[in-house]
């Protein structure tokens, strides 16, 4: 199991970093050390790809910003143009999936400057890439939040199993099993003995018959 602070340490980075990277891809504990919360390894394993990917995606958007700079043909408008578009690229997205998709768009835009391809067609990917990256990290906050709160319904739902479960009087439950059982033998009892008593009224009306044709 790992704490916060353990977490913080093996990716160098602070302890409100990690808290904001959890918060950001729905990242939950699940354990708790008297205060301390606790998360398995596939907690560490998402979060280390969150945070790869985010460093990965800076590391892009760098070697875009590079390759614009050594694009003579730019004019310094769309040289502004461009490093605008890669900062709110760099800044549209947090979660996991934006940030793969932010990474490759800025390969992409990479690819298209250290062509021959005209400036604005990079321009025009990173407008559009802007927009889709925050509808990505809309989607699935959307997602988290319908998770937590599936997960908050049922923890509710075992919460108050457990309460049910402990303030249950099993013993007047095997009380009133034991009574039922007890009426419901009774019962089969006298069934029982009402047909045995027919019988032998019948087998004595039967025997009282063949007397009589007997005379």
């Amino acid at each position: 199991m790992h704490s916060f602070d353990d977490l913080a340490a093996k990716f160098g980075v602070s302890v409100k970093t990690i808290r904001r990277r959890m918060n950001e891809n729905g990242i939950k504990p699940v354990d708790k050390d008297g205060k301390t919360l606790l998360f398995d390894d596939h907690a560490l394993a998402v979060l280390q790809d969150v945070i790869q990917t985010k460093r990965s995606k800076h590391e892009a958007v760098v070697n875009a910003g590079v390759a614009n700079i050594k694009k003579s043909s730019n004019t310094p408008a769309e040289s502004v143009q461009v490093q605008e578009g890669l900062e709110q690229l760099e800044n549209a997205t947090h979660t996991l999936a934006g940030d793969e998709y932010a990474k490759t768009i800025a390969n992409q835009v990479t690819d298209i400057l250290k062509s021959d391809a005209s400036v604005n067609k990079a321009i025009s990917l990173l407008t559009v890439a802007v927009n889709r990256g925050q509808v990505i990290d809309q989607q699935h906050d959307e997602m988290v939040n319908e998770i937590r709160r599936l997960n908050d319904k049922v923890d509710h739902l075992y919460d108050r199993l457990i309460h049910n479960m402990r303030h249950f009087n099993y013993r007047k439950m095997a009380k009133i099993n034991a009574e039922e059982f007890m009426k419901m033998t009774s019962k089969q009892q006298d069934k029982g003995n009402g047909q045995a008593s027919k019988q032998t009224k019948n087998k004595k009306k039967g025997s009282g018959q063949d007397k009589g044709q007997g005379a």
